[in-house]
């Protein structure tokens, strides 16, 4: 591999690079939690991947930096990634990504660098590698083996699950991703987030028509949204027609069996009743609900967060 021109820090990223490298080859280099700087700019990179036949993000900094890495020796496109990288990073600043997913601007760290390194590889390939790592519109970022654990309880018992992004796949010519859960898959769109269907053991067990959007991005206290959907149950041979009345109600910090986090409150009032529907509590920086409240014929069932973790994203 052929290491191209440091764009930004200069000597001295080249000389840390290096002996990170060294550190690798004698005994690896240390890793941390992956940084809000990071996040960003994986996000952003994810776009221009996608826009890029040869180049792709090879690794980023703690503090935002970026390499991006050729399929050939020399490929073109290179500095088309780097005006793609700057077009993200006016598009989505730093500020109000940060805003959309935590709800707290005080925190957030300096905003990375939209400059970026380059590397290139001797290779001749082109061959695009398996969809790991996918955004969702201006929503989250869905990984290949995240996962969230959770515990619940209502009138008719009480307990746990796990929810796992198992791939990305495209049903009926509309790109989703397939969370797994035991025998349960649920698809949800790709471009908004919105539940399609669910299966249990490859039959569908629940369908929306149109697909059900609980979480609307960008996050927004005061946005209003009013579902309209017909909620078909195949094997119970049941339809039920939902007109529903939503709103991202305020900002919370909610403590879970998993922590403490800030959330957008989503409160789903159930039109004709006039009755709560559902309510849950979205935590940007867990990439999901931390916890939730949906109303039943039998009662009231909670779900709570007990514990998360984020697969690696690809480099």
């Amino acid at each position: 591999m052929v290491w191209g021109r440091t764009v930004g820090p200069g000597r001295l990223f080249a000389r840390v690079t290096l002996a990170c490298l060294i550190l690798v080859i004698v005994a690896g280099c240390a890793t941390t939690q992956e940084t809000p700087q990071q996040s960003y700019v994986w996000q952003m990179g994810r776009i221009c991947d996608a826009k890029s036949p040869f180049w792709r993000m090879e690794r980023v900094e703690a503090d935002g930096r970026y390499l991006i890495h050729g399929a050939s020796n020399a490929p073109p496109g290179r500095n088309e990634y780097f005006e793609c990288m700057k077009e993200q990073f006016t598009r989505t600043p730093y500020p109000q990504w940060v805003r959309e997913r935590s709800g707290s601007l005080a925190s957030a760290p300096v905003a990375p660098s939209p400059t970026g390194s380059v590397t290139s590889s001797t290779g001749t390939t082109t061959q695009q590698p398996l969809a790991k790592t996918v955004v969702a519109g201006t929503g989250p970022t869905w990984t290949v083996g995240d996962e969230w654990s959770y515990r619940w309880q209502s009138p008719e018992g009480k307990g746990t699950f796990v929810w796992v992004v198992d791939r990305f796949d495209k049903i009926d010519g509309i790109d989703s991703v397939v969370i797994r859960s035991g025998s349960r898959e649920s698809f949800y769109r790709l471009q908004d987030g919105a539940l399609r269907h669910s299966t249990v053991n490859g039959r569908v067990e629940t369908r929306f028509d149109p697909p059900f959007l609980s979480v609307p991005f960008p996050l927004e206290v005061g946005k209003r949204w009013n579902p309209e959907y017909t909620r078909e149950s195949p094997m119970a041979r049941q339809t039920t027609e939902m007109l529903l009345e939503c709103r991202i109600d305020g900002e919370e910090t909610v403590t879970v069996p998993a922590g403490t986090f800030q959330t957008f409150h989503v409160i789903c009032d159930n039109q004709r009743s006039k009755s709560l529907n559902f309510e849950l509590w979205y935590a940007p920086g867990v990439g999901n609900m931390v916890k939730e409240r949906t109303r039943f014929s039998y009662g009231f069932r909670e779900r709570e967060l007990t514990g998360f973790k984020f697969a690696e994203r690809p480099r």
